[in-house]
């Protein structure tokens, strides 16, 4: 870079100021620091580069860190972690932190920054007749623990994400969907987690994408029907799922914009490829997440970043698989090894070139095919990045893949 000289400061500047002449360079950095320093927290997460993380099932029992090398061989630097509250305050009050303390003792091993997305109700603080995925019948419930996990884990945790796919009714404890019920719930994990750890930041849950068109929240998106896409969406709405863009604007429209820090997303691929537009495929597309940006711009809330939960393609089991779980509605997603490795490489430089408001881009999964508690035909196994035996060409090409730094 060409040396300025002293006359060269004195430009920034106006006329009229007078300092000596060797405190000008001095003076000079700090007004440039003052203009380069971001006004607002969040906005110095906006401008954060992109993080490169993944979801990781085993991460070891205290004694190893599981897969969890794995991920810092591939050079990625976050993990997400799926925690139970239901496990960790099986008794009203009475908290087992053993499984948290091996996950942060795997995280800070590998060097890696964790991300907890936080499920489940314990029998004791939800209604009778519920199944754990309902939200707690009195929220406050909610709040105390997550202040009490917050502060256990105080400095050792980047974020928490809270509940997973609201807008499924499975997930929201087979009932329908209620994005009034999920910003309840929203608020009282924001107020624990501040009260526990001020630093740590809150994630809204992921929504399941299922696709479709949405007007409201001050924008109009059009999803012209692809027939194959369209009998998906159409199953998913039948079944009682909630639009996830229609989900998110009332996220806003309840009150929720002051409870989050990043918006959560779930934007799959898919049987497509990252740049296929959403509005080429029914909305079922990896830059759906731009939809839902353009939510949170229209609600005045650009200055926050979105974080990728969950996304990946999946590839092809056993044939014996094709009827089992819900293969049928998911066969027509299948991409071949190749494909997944591709796709996934490119979804992370499209990010990168196009999208400065993206945080961590977690991609669903590192190791679910190599844990042995799932079973041959689960679903879940077949977006891993390792099998039982071996990885994927995906993992050897993300670990291959060139990883920007934070800027």
């Amino acid at each position: 870079m060409k040396r300025l000289s002293s006359l060269g400061y004195w430009v920034l500047f106006l006329r009229g100021w007078r300092f000596r002449p060797n405190f000008a360079p001095l003076v000079a950095f700090l007004v440039l620091l003052l203009l380069f320093l971001p006004a607002t927290p969040s906005e110095a997460l906006l401008r954060r580069h992109l993080g490169y993380g993944a979801f990781v099932a085993n991460i070891g029992d205290g004694s190893d860190t599981g897969n969890t090398p794995r991920l810092r061989r591939m050079g990625f630097g976050y993990m997400v972690v799926h925690f139970t509250w239901s496990s960790a305050e099986p008794k009203r009050g009475k908290y087992d932190w053993r499984n948290l303390d091996n996950i942060l003792h795997a995280a800070e091993t590998e060097n890696l920054k964790l991300i907890l997305r936080v499920t489940e109700t314990p029998r004791w603080a939800r209604k009778a007749g519920d199944i754990a995925t309902a939200p707690p019948r009195r929220m406050w419930f909610f709040r105390r623990f997550m202040k009490a996990l917050a502060g256990r884990a105080r400095g050792k945790v980047v974020g928490y994400v809270i509940w997973n796919e609201p807008n499924l009714p499975y997930e929201w404890g087979n009932r329908s969907p209620s994005p009034r019920g999920y910003v309840s719930l929203l608020k009282a994990a924001y107020r624990g987690v501040k009260a526990g750890d001020p630093q740590a930041l809150v994630v809204t849950a992921g929504m399941a994408t299922t696709g479709g068109g949405f007007s409201g929240c001050g924008v109009n998106i059009t999803a012209p029907e692809v027939t194959i896409s369209a009998a998906y969406t159409q199953g998913l709405l039948a079944a009682g799922a909630m639009n996830d863009l229609q989900f998110i604007c009332r996220i806003y429209r309840n009150g929720g914009k002051d409870f989050f820090d990043a918006l959560g997303s779930h934007p799959y691929g898919f049987a497509y490829p990252p740049r296929k537009k959403p509005s080429e495929v029914g909305g079922l597309a990896f830059r759906r997440v731009e939809q839902q940006r353009k939510i949170m711009k229209a609600q005045g809330d650009r200055a926050k970043p979105v974080w990728v939960i969950e996304f990946g393609w999946v590839v092809k089991p056993s044939d014996s698989c094709r009827h089992t779980h819900d293969w049928d509605s998911r066969w027509w997603q299948v991409v071949s090894q190749q494909k997944q490795a591709d796709y996934l490489v490119n979804a992370y430089r499209y990010a990168h070139r196009n999208w400065p408001w993206m945080g961590v881009m977690s991609l669903f999964n590192l190791d679910f095919g190599r844990v042995p508690w799932y079973d041959d035909c689960q679903p879940m196994r077949y977006y891993s990045l390792l099998k039982r035996s071996g990885a994927r060409p995906a993992y050897w090409a993300l670990k291959a893949m060139r990883k920007y730094p934070v800027e």
